[in-house]
């Protein structure tokens, strides 16, 4: 347990926690570890301790909201897992399989917390699947490995719950040669967030591979769109132009392909639609990806744009340049690695979300509107978000998050939506022995239009971790991380995580 270990000017220190996990005993690195069944199980047991007690922004960043905003924190993790069968190198692949997977989590401290992080079952049938309940997962295009968060969703909160029906991937398509492939999907989720009930979340994407798989040059480019929609919102009641006197958001058959299409029909009548849903049913939001592939023999390259957008001006690119751009550069295993450092994977980002499509809301002779204002909603007035923690980008995020005296500069849940990012995340090996990974970010937060911050606020956070694998106990792998935080929007922490997992 790490709940012993004291982070102070005095107590540990970068240097004193790598020396702990170098003088761990050494085997073969964590990523080694094989499955020769479809079964898996996991327990973990670790803690948090960080000084003051605000945890670092790279420990509970990403996290699919497990780790809380504070510490001292004794976590216990426990999964069992069953996977499609053709995911074990020794199986043959099924055209009709099944699995699913149960991820409870218990934090125990300065937070104390009892978590169903996944609960799911899954079927495929060919490279069709359909899936059940909560389940972690991306939204876009990018390095879904070292990425700082995508831009809608980046894993930082628990997910939805929901139905999907989705390809496994790409799919190419054999009548064009299979040149075209395509990777798409369709669902439902129950949005039972705890200030608004009965609220739906609608989900689909469509993205699109040129090339062949084995090609050293491919192009992708796609769409995903959110929205949330339905609900009975009471904190709106007094709010006539948003919502009907008994504060119920539109929930019928119409309302919801009207959500689907983002298409309004002119004749709502008998229907229960406000004055505010003649411009869209519920809380619209996604980004256009595209990215460009390219192989060598010894390297793997993506370059990868996200482009928001959270009204029409932004389906209409009003708002460019607003987005994350990043580059992922990865070396390919063709040999054993050799040298007492290593480097297998490094990415590139920036992020700018300051245009908006304009500092003003309502623009003369215009079809759009600015201020896009991102993830906030005057309906959904937790915006994209869910248990309180952001769905999207993890640099756009709720005011609890922040410092005391940043929460007050601001308004809205999401109080500072226009920023600039620069991010670089690395990992390799260390002596052979040893896995580490590095996350590193710098941003300028400016509020929003309507209420920005008398100065640009400045934050940097970074985080070093490690891993390695016990050799006389059978696939146990320690973690041992330390993050710190400087700058004016959260607080200036120092952190550190250490745990034991042990895989079955």
């Amino acid at each position: 347990m790490f709940t012993g270990m004291s982070i102070n000017g005095k107590g540990l220190s970068l240097a004193s926690l790598l020396f702990i996990v170098a003088m761990l005993p050494t085997s073969s690195p964590a990523q080694s570890v094989v499955h020769k069944n479809a079964w898996q199980a996991e327990l973990e047991a670790g803690g948090f301790m960080a000084s003051p007690s605000a945890m670092p922004f790279w420990l509970r960043t990403n996290q699919y909201g497990i780790v809380p905003l504070t510490a001292p924190v004794a976590t216990l993790r426990a999964s069992l897992t069953k996977r499609y069968a053709h995911q074990d190198t020794s199986a043959v692949r099924k055209s009709v399989d099944w699995g699913f997977g149960v991820n409870p989590v218990v934090n125990a401290g300065k937070t104390n917390q009892v978590i169903l992080a996944e609960a799911y079952v899954k079927g495929r049938f060919r490279s069709l699947e359909l899936f059940a309940g909560r389940r972690r997962e991306l939204i876009g295009l990018g390095d879904s490995t070292l990425s700082s968060g995508f831009m809608i969703g980046s894993g930082n909160a628990l997910p939805v719950p929901k139905v999907q029906l989705a390809t496994m991937g790409y799919i190419p398509l054999k009548f064009l040669g299979s040149v075209l492939a395509i990777n798409a999907g369709y669902g439902h989720g129950w949005f039972n967030a705890d200030y608004i009930k009965g609220a739906y979340l609608h989900q689909k994407y469509l993205y699109g591979r040129l090339g062949k798989p084995e090609w050293p040059v491919k192009l992708h480019l796609g769409v995903n769109h959110q929205v949330q929609w339905a609900g009975q919102a009471d904190y709106l009641r007094d709010f006539s132009d948003r919502v009907n006197p008994d504060g119920k958001l539109p929930s019928s058959l119409k309302a919801y392909v009207a959500a689907v299409t983002g298409v309004v029909p002119k004749d709502w009548a008998g229907t229960d639609i406000t004055s505010f849903d003649t411009y869209a049913v519920g809380n619209n939001l996604g980004s256009y990806d595209a990215g460009i592939e390219v192989d060598t023999r010894q390297m793997h390259f993506l370059l990868y744009h996200q482009h928001i957008f959270d009204d029409k001006s932004g389906i209409a690119l009003v708002n460019i340049p607003d987005g994350l751009t990043g580059l992922s550069w990865q070396r390919k295993p063709l040999t054993p690695p050799t040298g007492a450092f290593q480097l297998s994977r490094v990415v590139l980002e920036f992020i700018s979300t300051l245009d908006q499509s304009g500092s003003t809301f309502y623009v003369p002779n215009s079809i759009y509107q600015g201020r896009d204002n991102y993830f906030n909603h005057a309906q959904y007035i937790e915006g994209w978000s869910y248990k309180g923690r952001t769905i999207g980008t993890p640099f756009i995020a709720p005011y609890l998050d922040f410092r005391p005296e940043t929460q007050q500069a601001g308004g809205g849940f999401f109080p500072n939506t226009r920023v600039e990012v620069w991010y670089v995340g690395a990992e390799g090996r260390l002596l052979n022995q040893l896995t580490w990974r590095l996350r590193t970010s710098y941003s300028r937060n400016y509020g929003i239009f309507a209420q920005p911050y008398l100065s640009v606020i400045e934050q940097f956070s970074s985080l070093l971790s490690a891993q390695i694998t016990l050799p006389r106990w059978s696939n146990t792998i320690v973690t041992a991380s330390v993050a710190l935080d400087r700058g004016k929007l959260y607080e200036n922490t120092v952190g550190g995580f250490l745990s034991v997992k042990k895989i079955w």
